[in-house]
């Protein structure tokens, strides 16, 4: 039955890697970087700079300057990130990121529990949608899927395996900056929370990551951003859209940056 196993666990692997490389996203494509830093800390896009910078949140990427490139895209992957859906501001933006590690511990967790000379591989492939339903309204759909192959003592809990589910998927409502001086946005549904350095909250960019459902305000008044969340932390589990949130916890804040 592990044999059995195992090998269902790779044919999905397998699969999800073809599914996805039509649509992967490269860090070598042209006048785009890696950001190491959170997504309240970097810039947005300017007309200098129309191509976001890669986000550990993908969520929080912009990529509406290359809509309004008429020449210039040079990128395999440039009409994945902005189809435009025949209405003004309409569009869609597609992405994916397929990552796969190897792990060899000597005398992990203090020498106490299993031990794994061999060492285990893990595979994640996480894949996004993005829908722009004009200036106002925003839809954002993303799956991940976090595999473990070889452990001894199989995968570790909540972090390692997680077969298929939804780690974000929200309503995102806009002000209209005519009506209003501080743009405001409402984020509803499942979500990642990534701030600072990422010590005390963070997306846990492990093999499977962490969500939250819960509500966000973004205020942007002038250089700021200010976050004011509640939200509830999603307990991992390892099958198929099994994952659900911890009613018994709730987490709520303000994060505020320049």
């Amino acid at each position: 039955m592990r044999k059995k196993a195992r090998r269902t666990r790779f044919c999905l692997a397998a699969a999800l890697a073809v599914s996805a490389a039509t649509t992967t996203t490269w860090a070598q494509s042209s006048g785009v970087q890696i950001s190491e830093v959170t997504n309240t800390d970097s810039p947005p896009a300017t007309a200098e700079n129309s191509l976001p910078v890669y986000q550990l949140d993908r969520s929080e990427e912009d990529w509406s300057g290359l809509c309004r490139q008429i020449n210039g895209r040079g990128d395999l992957w440039d009409p994945l990130k902005c189809v435009e859906l025949r209405r003004p501001f309409w569009y869609a933006s597609f992405g994916a990121e397929l990552r796969g590690s190897y792990e060899v511990y000597r005398n992990y967790n203090w020498g106490s529990g299993p031990q794994d000379r061999n060492g285990y591989y893990l595979n994640r492939l996480i894949s996004h949608a993005d829908f722009h339903l004009g200036p106002s309204v925003r839809i954002f759909a993303e799956l991940q899927s976090g595999l473990e192959f070889g452990r001894n003592g199989d995968p570790r809990p909540a972090i390692d395996e997680d077969k298929l589910d939804v780690s974000q998927l929200f309503l995102e409502l806009r002000s209209s900056t005519q009506q209003h001086k501080i743009p405001i946005e409402v984020r509803v549904g499942r979500q990642n929370l990534n701030y600072g350095d990422g010590s005390l909250v963070s997306i846990r960019d492990l093999n499977v990551r962490r969500p939250f459902d819960g509500i966000k305000l973004i205020l942007r008044p002038q250089e700021w951003r200010i976050d004011v969340f509640a939200a509830k932390p999603v307990e991992t589990s390892p099958g198929f859209f099994d994952d659900a949130p911890d009613h018994s916890q709730t987490f709520c804040g303000i994060w505020a940056t320049d």
